[in-house]
């Protein structure tokens, strides 16, 4: 279903070749250390993932996946990948769960060209991508600023007959509220019926909060939001009356 995507609609080039994908990686990761976030890197869980790599028989790459995933939850992407660098020189080789974790950790630095080449390796290792892998996707253009291209690439996913959820049109409708495109926000809300999925009360808030600095326009939102019978919930209210 996702053949066509050996080619990138952004003007990313993807695939790189294997050897290039880890170079890029290694320089990247690099040069982004002295930028990590304040908070102290799980030493013992670092040490860890490097005395897996040592052990015979080596453990499954779901307890590596269980490391890389608490260091992506924390923010420490440059570590992460740095240790999937380490993983891929041993010649373990990573699964659905441990290529979403290193995209996730790419599309937080904001490295989308990366991004897409670790995409590209889901094809390549024949895995099939899911709503989450596209939505981080989707979250990392938006997070990057590259409002077109995330709905470029939405649209061509939808062509292709994927289908998205509640989480996906949640993060799209954030990501044009945060960069000030709220009327772009109301007009994707309304079209997602379009696209089988029902607009929640939490889409309604995020619109409802851009929208505060012009009150009317916010009003008209909540009513409209009240017709589609969906209740508003204590948030709602709390960012009104703010």
């Amino acid at each position: 279903m996702f053949s066509s995507f050996s080619s990138s609609p952004f003007k990313f080039r993807f695939p790189l070749p294997h050897s290039r994908l880890r170079l890029c990686f290694f320089s990247s990761t690099s040069s982004l250390h002295s930028h990590s976030h304040p908070q102290s890197i799980d030493e013992a869980a670092v040490d860890s993932f490097t005395r897996m790599l040592s052990m015979r028989p080596t453990p499954s790459i779901i307890q590596f996946n269980k490391i890389l995933g608490s260091l992506a939850k924390t923010n420490h992407f440059p570590t992460a990948i740095s240790l999937f660098q380490q993983l891929q020189l041993t010649g373990i080789t990573p699964d659905l769960f441990t290529l979403t974790i290193l995209m996730n950790c790419c599309c937080g630095m904001g490295l989308m060209t990366l991004a897409f080449s670790v995409f590209a390796k889901f094809f390549r290792m024949d895995y099939q991508p899911d709503t989450v892998t596209l939505t981080t996707l989707l979250k990392g253009l938006c997070l990057s600023g590259n409002l077109d291209q995330a709905l470029h690439f939405h649209d061509k996913l939808l062509a292709h007959g994927f289908q998205f959820n509640h989480v996906t049109y949640g993060t799209l409708i954030n990501g044009f509220c945060k960069t000030g495109l709220t009327t772009a926000a109301i007009q994707l809300l309304r079209k997602i019926p379009q696209y089988g999925v029902v607009p929640d009360v939490f889409m309604y808030n995020t619109i409802i909060d851009s929208l505060c600095k012009d009150t009317l326009k916010a009003i008209d939102l909540l009513n409209h939001m009240m017709l589609k019978t969906i209740t508003p919930n204590v948030r709602t209210y709390n960012t009104l009356i703010d």
